[in-house]
Order: C-alpha cells, then structure tokens, then sequence
C-alpha cells in the first residue's frame, strides 16, 4: 500500500489543492497520506486513507465569490468524498468487492 500512499499523496496535492483554491477560500496545503488496513473496532471501513495536512484543515471551507447567500460554508464531509473520488483514478477496483474505503483528515481543527 506504499505506492498507493504516495499516487494519492500526489494526487491531492495537486487536484486537491486545485478544488481546494479554486473553489474556497483557502491556500494550499501540503498533504501527507498513509493508507491502512481497517482493523480497530471503531474502523467502520475496510480500508482507511489518513490525510494529514499542513496546515490543519478547517471543519468547514468558504465558497469563492458568487451571491452572498451561497457563501455559506461547505462542511470537510464533502471534501472528503472529492478526496475519496480521486481513488478512482488511480485504482477503480480499490474498495471493490463490497470494500469500503473512509477518508480521514486526521488533523481539523
């Protein structure tokens, strides 16, 4: 799962800053990512990618200009299905088989 670790942590950052900046308010981050093996009790998934950033991620990102009713926040749950997406180029049968795959930034602040 190493090489996995490191396309993913090139892919986010790349296309995930490019989302990130291009759609929020926010500046790039620099991504680490280690993928593991769901094994604790409180996994609720088989596999789980772990996103770390710098800096911390917010639990909630701004939209970019627009009318000002749809500025309001966009919750770190939908980041994390852009990010969960983007296994899919690198593998489309990761997860597969009735896998599930969870994202988690591990540190929001």
């Amino acid at each position: 799962m190493k090489d996995l670790d490191r396309i993913l942590e090139k892919l986010y950052n790349k296309l995930g800053n490019n989302f990130l900046t291009k759609n929020f308010e926010t500046g790039p981050f620099e991504f680490r990512v280690n993928v593991r093996k769901g094994k604790y009790d409180n996994d609720l998934k088989d596999y789980i990618v772990e996103v770390y950033s710098i800096p911390d991620m917010p639990d909630q990102f701004k939209y970019k200009g627009g009318p000002r009713d749809l500025m309001s926040g966009v919750h770190i749950s939908i980041i994390k299905r852009e990010f969960r997406n983007y296994i899919n180029l690198v593998d489309p049968t990761f997860g597969g088989f009735g896998k599930t795959v969870g994202i988690n930034f591990m540190n929001v602040k």
